[in-house]
């Protein structure tokens, strides 16, 4: 055979098994199971309690699972209500929300001020809807017009009216 047929050949061989083994290979394509989160921009709730605020929340994003019923919120703004009246407002770096029971956990630095300009300060708090409560068991500051107060846990309504601080030391100004 001269050198010409047999390059002729190879390459017949060549292109044939390249051709044959892309028309055999088979394409798997799986089905993606459905998804149980949800992303959302700009998330909002509001709750009433017999046609009055009760609270609003918002945040720059939130991650619903909805398996779970919870959403994960980034930079959460809550501003709570007393039969439509506003009481006080609480900022958190992230937070998590039980979308059944409503209660939230703040995470990281939590700021909370009321509508007298009392501001309280701390990180990693909870709020419990149904008691309408906030709590943590971290150092708190609460800075009001002629004091401060600082405390290692609290316990206050969202008014911030009623507190129970631990561990409490008063500086007066």
């Amino acid at each position: 055979m001269n050198f010409f047929k047999r390059c002729n050949i190879y390459a017949l061989i060549m292109f044939s098994a390249f051709f044959f083994g892309c028309i055999t290979e088979k394409t798997v394509i799986e089905e993606t199971p459905p998804m149980s989160r949800q992303a959302i921009e700009k998330f909002t709730i509001t709750q009433t309690d017999e046609g009055k605020l009760k609270m609003i929340l918002e945040a720059e994003s939130a991650i619903i699972d909805e398996i779970k019923n919870i959403a994960q919120l980034k930079l959460p703004v809550i501003k709570f209500y007393d039969k439509g009246e506003y009481v006080s407002t609480l900022v958190a770096e992230s937070a998590v929300i039980n979308m059944e029971t409503w209660d939230v956990r703040g995470i990281g630095k939590c700021n909370m001020d009321n509508a007298k300009n009392e501001h309280l300060q701390t990180t990693n708090l909870m709020y419990d809807a149904k008691k309408e409560l906030v709590y943590g068991d971290h150092d708190v500051k609460i800075t009001r017009p002629n004091e401060t107060v600082y405390g290692t846990s609290f316990e206050a309504d969202t008014k911030l009216t009623n507190i129970i601080i631990k561990n409490q030391r008063t500086v007066l100004e």
